[in-house]
């Protein structure tokens, strides 16, 4: 895959547009998001989908697919919100205007569901996509992290040279050692994967660079199989989760691993895994086969990441939790075993 490049960065008083790609919002989620863009000093146009209803979906998928062409399309607007995740970006992918978005880049910003649409145009319209916090969660009571980090990257890209996490949280780095190789319990990070840093110096190169993909594991695994798949060659790979039981997580890991995912990578950063590990007999929908058995995150990263020695730096704040970090998908970054960063190499 070729460089990726910056779309336009957004500049006070752009005109933007409130999209929903995905799962449908009341009507005082709505007002928030226009509230949330109008605070960053953007003019919020509100496509028609984001007053829709299709079930679990924003309107049919002709009209959702409809907003993000027409967004894309008019040049009186300078990036695109998605208003939430949920369900239903996957669905858009067939009908999406690929040849024409590539023409006229745009930021785009979501995250969760939004992985389809992150990876998609990465991979065929070969410009920068952004991973952030989306408006309808009322922008207005963010931390100040998130708002600074997702304003910084929309605004002035140009200015950041490192990703990094909220004050407090530590990047923590997992080298691959060998067979046998296990990994004690991180404490006191319970939206995280449970594993501290291993105890030997990294074997052979400590920094690897790569672009970066990815996003929420259950949408990367979803795609395999399409021409809408993700492309991990020499790429850093990112994945997070929310609720999703272990089993259905080592499901979609096994998954990557099958397809040649983690194989083709250069390195991993995992995000947080929001409410991962509860045992599966929460679930009254799961068979009483499995119902008394689970493994931990701790031991699915073990048993499915850790044989690909791959490099990878953990409890990287973004996904389903705040303080998030916004991440430019699609740029190129180095992560760094040893000073336990990730460092951001192609700016805006």
């Amino acid at each position: 895959m070729n460089k990726l490049f910056y779309p336009r960065p957004l500049q006070p008083g752009d005109t933007v547009a409130l999209t929903a790609p995905s799962s449908p919002v009341p009507a005082v989620n709505l007002k928030a998001a226009i509230k949330s863009v109008k605070l960053l000093g953007l003019n919020p146009v509100v496509m028609p989908s984001c007053r829709e209803h299709h079930g679990y979906m924003a309107g049919t998928d002709a009209q959702r697919a409809s907003d993000l062409n027409e967004a894309f399309s008019r040049k009186d607007i300078a990036g695109i919100f998605c208003l939430r995740g949920g369900f239903g970006a996957m669905r858009l992918l067939p009908l999406l205007d690929f040849d024409m978005i590539r023409q006229n880049p745009k930021p785009l910003i979501g995250y969760s569901d939004i992985t389809a649409l992150h990876t998609s145009i990465n991979k065929l319209c070969s410009f920068i996509t952004f991973h952030g916090p989306m408006p309808n969660t009322d922008y207005s009571r963010l931390d100040d992290f998130t708002l600074d980090s997702l304003r910084s990257q929309l605004f002035r890209p140009q200015e950041i040279c490192e990703l990094q996490n909220p004050p407090g949280q530590e990047l923590r780095a997992l080298y691959p050692t060998g067979s046998g190789t296990n990994l004690s319990d991180t404490p006191n990070v319970p939206y995280a994967p449970g594993i501290s840093d291993a105890p030997h110096a990294p074997k052979g190169n400590p920094m690897v660079t790569g672009r970066l993909t990815g996003g929420n594991l259950s949408l990367v695994a979803g795609t395999l199989g399409s021409p809408w798949e993700i492309d991990t060659k020499d790429a850093i790979l990112f994945l997070e989760d929310v609720g999703e039981r272990p089993y259905r997580l080592d499901r979609n890991l096994t998954a990557l691993a099958l397809a040649g995912k983690i194989r083709d990578c250069a390195g991993i950063i995992l995000g947080t895994f929001t409410d991962c590990e509860e045992p599966p007999h929460d679930d009254p929908s799961d068979s009483g086969v499995i119902a008394d058995s689970t493994l931990t995150l701790q031991q699915i990263i073990e048993e499915v990441i850790l044989p690909y020695k791959k490099p990878t730096l953990l409890n990287y704040r973004a996904g389903h939790m705040y303080p998030q970090s916004t991440m430019p998908m699609g740029a190129e970054i180095s992560i760094d075993l040893v000073q336990k960063k990730i460092l951001l190499y192609q700016r805006g």
